[in-house]
C-alpha cells in the first residue's frame, strides 16, 4: 500500500508533532477591521457564522437577534415593531458558482427595488436604494470560496441614525477561515 502525503497533510503533521496549536487566527487585517467596531461593546455585538466563516457587527441597542437559521447560513436581526431588519447569509461558492459580476447583476435585477447607488470591486459589491417605501443597503463579499451578504432594510425616518451604523457594519463585515469550524 502506497501512502501519499499532500503538502497540507504534511504541514498538519509537522504542526501536530511540534506542539504548535492548530487553531487558526484571523488575518491581521481582518482582526483590525473587526476590532474597530466589535470592541465598542456598548454599541455593537458581533455575529460569527461558523459554518461559512464570516463575521458581521450588529447594533445591539437597535436590533435584537432572532437566532441562526435552521440551515446555519445566517441570521435575522429586527427592530421593535419591524421598522428595521438586518439579514446576513452565505453559501459555498463551489456550489453557487457565481462570480462577483454575476451576483451583482442578479442583485441589481431583484424585483420591487430601485437601485440608487451601486459599486463593484474585485471581490465585493454594494447596492442601495428603495424597496417600496423603505431604504435598503446590501453588501456581498467573495473570499475563500464563500459568497456572503448582509442587507439592512429600514424606514426612511431611521436614515440619520443608521447611516453611521451601516458604515460600521460594512467595514466590519469579513470572511476568514479562522471563523469557521475548527
Amino acid at each position: 500500500m502506497r501512502i501519499v502525503i499532500t503538502a497540507a497533510m504534511a504541514l498538519l503533521l509537522v504542526l501536530a508533532t511540534t506542539g504548535v496549536p492548530l487553531a487558526l487566527e484571523p488575518a491581521a487585517a481582518t482582526k483590525a477591521k473587526l476590532d474597530r467596531v466589535c470592541s465598542r461593546t456598548a454599541e455593537y455585538d458581533c455575529y460569527t457564522n461558523h459554518k461559512y466563516g464570516y463575521v458581521l457587527a450588529w447594533p445591539r441597542l437597535i436590533l435584537k437577534p432572532l437566532g441562526e437559521s435552521d440551515a446555519g447560513d445566517g441570521q435575522v436581526f429586527t427592530a421593535l415593531r419591524g421598522r428595521a431588519e438586518l439579514r446576513c447569509w452565505a453559501g459555498f461558492n463551489d456550489v453557487l458558482e457565481q462570480t462577483i459580476p454575476q451576483a451583482f447583476a442578479q442583485a441589481l435585477n431583484e424585483p420591487g427595488r430601485r437601485v440608487t447607488y451601486q459599486h463593484m470591486g474585485k471581490d465585493f459589491f454594494v447596492i442601495s436604494g428603495l424597496e417600496g417605501q423603505d431604504i435598503f443597503y446590501r453588501k456581498t463579499l467573495l473570499a475563500h470560496d464563500i459568497l456572503a451578504s448582509f442587507e439592512f432594510v429600514y424606514e426612511p425616518s431611521f436614515k440619520a441614525l443608521l447611516d453611521p451604523v451601516i458604515r460600521d457594519l460594512s467595514s466590519s463585515f469579513s470572511i476568514d477561515p479562522a471563523f469557521g469550524y475548527q
